[in-house]
């Protein structure tokens, strides 16, 4: 029978292509990594692994074994979820959460479980959208609440399971003074000759610059930056335009004007995410049922 410990272990050197990489991240010399891969295709009877250089390949069936690996831990941590005693919602969970990035209803939402749970110990961890999920995946964080963008929710990821909390569009964000300020709409084509405020390593760039070259155009670039709040915080200073979605206040929320954006799908997704299969743990279900209940009163369904 397949060693489920060998069956990480290759999960690990699968997703960064080396041995290496896999030591470091489970802790464990390169050396006993290398060993364990050799057990388990041995155990397997097929090899799994390419080695080249300092870079490992999954076979066919190396790809088909991490896919059911996948399947195998969602049962495990159902297993040990339902073997978990009844009673009050108590212990410890760790929750990332994109502090800077909004709604702050997310926070609010948690102060809510910490109140009604007073036995539950929630350690609040400041995460980006883009790592969000797979500190969850590695087991580093309980439940993160994150934000997506696109014209429709977002696809769960293997070995995880997520809510969509709700939705809120995207807005041009201009100076309160700004020419712009008034208009009831506006589309993407107006704002060619505008200095824009563009994103880095953020989900929203790759919507912005999609929206101006459909229009036609590069934007043309004041600044760039890593998160909405200090987009917004530049725009209200007259620095440019930029888009951020509804529900993110700017600092103050009176120094900028939100311009709805005509034919524009795009939205950002609010989601709670834990990892498949721990869903049912009474701690994860009451931060997941509170959280939802909260946001789904305040978030455009």
């Amino acid at each position: 029978m397949l060693d489920t410990a060998k069956l990480l272990v290759l999960r690990a050197v699968a997703e960064h292509g080396s041995i290496a990489g896999a030591a470091r991240e489970l802790g464990y010399t390169r050396s006993a990594v290398s060993q364990q891969m050799s057990a388990l295709e041995r155990s397997a009877g097929v090899s799994l692994l390419i080695r080249g250089g300092k870079t490992v390949t999954l076979t066919p069936l190396g790809r088909r074994l991490i896919e059911h690996t996948e399947r195998i831990l969602v049962e495990l941590r159902a297993a040990e979820s339902a073997l978990r005693q009844p009673g009050g919602v108590a212990g410890h969970l760790k929750i990332g959460i994109p502090f800077r990035e909004g709604p702050p209803i997310m926070s609010t939402a948690l102060t809510k479980v910490r109140q009604r749970y007073p036995r539950l110990e929630i350690s609040l961890v400041a995460i980006s959208d883009q790592q969000g999920a797979e500190e969850v995946k590695r087991g580093r964080l309980d439940v993160v609440i994150l934000s997506t963008f696109g014209a429709g929710p977002p696809l769960p990821e293997p070995g995880l399971r997520q809510w969509i909390l709700g939705c809120d569009p995207l807005s041009l964000c201009v100076p309160a003074k700004h020419e712009l300020a008034e208009l009831e709409s506006c589309r993407i084509e107006q704002l060619r000759e505008e200095p824009w405020i563009v994103y880095q390593n953020h989900p929203l760039s790759t919507v912005l610059l999609g929206l101006c070259s459909g229009s036609g155009f590069r934007p043309r670039v004041a600044a760039t930056v890593g998160d909405v709040a200090t987009a917004l915080g530049l725009a209200g200073v007259g620095w440019g335009v930029t888009i951020a979605p509804d529900l993110t206040p700017g600092a103050p929320e009176s120094s900028i004007r939100r311009v709805p954006l005509e034919a524009v799908d795009a939205k950002r997704y609010s989601v709670v995410v834990c990892r498949d299969g721990e869903q049912e743990i009474p701690e994860i279900d009451a931060v997941v049922t509170a959280v939802h209940a909260v946001t789904t009163r305040q978030v455009s369904p």
